[in-house]
């Protein structure tokens, strides 16, 4: 059985629909964290897209995880690891 996660040549409109999705994420994410720069909560150095990037990816992969029986504790050790970049990712070392 293929997920819809693998490119296939079938339910290229699911596909389309969930990568859409995805990358609403991302976008979403991004624009919230140029937010926190206007606003001061980030300095003018975060790095926003890459940032936007990681943790919409971080997230994703935490979902696959989860689908395939991951652990709470499992997850929490993966947001652990992740939450170590923010700061040389938001320019705060």
């Amino acid at each position: 059985m293929v997920t819809l996660a693998t490119r296939t040549t079938t339910n290229q409109d699911a596909q389309a629909f969930l990568a859409d999705l995805r990358h609403g994420m991302q976008a979403a994410i991004a624009a919230r964290l140029r937010r926190a720069v206007d606003e001061g909560d980030l300095p003018a150095e975060a790095t926003v897209d890459t940032m936007a990037a990681f943790y919409t990816t971080v997230h994703q992969g935490m979902s696959i995880q989860a689908r395939d029986g991951a652990t709470r504790a499992d997850l929490e050790a993966i947001v652990t690891a992740a939450m170590s970049a923010w700061e040389p990712l938001a320019g705060l070392h």
